[in-house]
């Protein structure tokens, strides 16, 4: 082959692999605003007679994991309020935990107190979650398995949680 179709090749290689990638990053964004978009229209559609109560996001993840493979992980959500009084929410937030857990799904469930809060450890088959509600607006859940942590170092850990002011 000769130099300028060895280039040409690499131009062509070059060029599919950025438009590829300008595809797909579009994509994903384009996703993200479409589920807005859709959510916008669902309530539309749903006239005045209905009204958003409250919303519930994760906000952050982190993931914990040791050398043998093991995973902690350790949910933050907030729970924003519209209609709904947050008043309401007395104890755990199980609306809010929901998010991530099926607490009708659970085994098992231990109601409990992390420092002051309201908290349940809530065991299925495979993973346990214990799940606390620092205020109506924010809740936590740390995801692992009770084969590879005991819930004693789990508790701990969600007692060691210090608000930050």
């Amino acid at each position: 082959m000769t130099k300028k179709k060895l280039f040409g090749i690499a131009g062509v290689i070059i060029i599919c692999v950025v438009a590829i990638l300008i595809f797909i990053s579009g994509s994903r964004t384009a996703k993200a605003d479409d589920a807005y978009e859709m959510l916008e229209r669902i309530e539309r559609a749903l006239g005045d007679e209905y009204k958003k109560q409250s919303m519930t996001e994760l906000v952050a993840t982190f993931r914990y994991g040791d050398e043998e493979g093991n995973t902690i992980n350790y949910y933050i959500l907030k729970t924003t309020y519209y209609e709904a009084d947050p008043a309401e929410v007395i104890g755990l937030n199980t609306s809010a935990v929901s998010l991530i857990v099926v607490p009708e799904s659970a085994v098992s469930c231990r109601e409990m107190k992390i420092q002051d809060w309201d908290a349940a450890l809530y065991e299925t088959e495979t993973l346990s979650y214990l799940c606390w509600t620092y205020s109506p607006e924010v809740s936590y859940i740390l995801e692992y398995n009770p084969e590879a942590v005991s819930d004693e170092e789990i508790i701990m850990m969600a007692e060691s949680a210090k608000v930050m002011e």
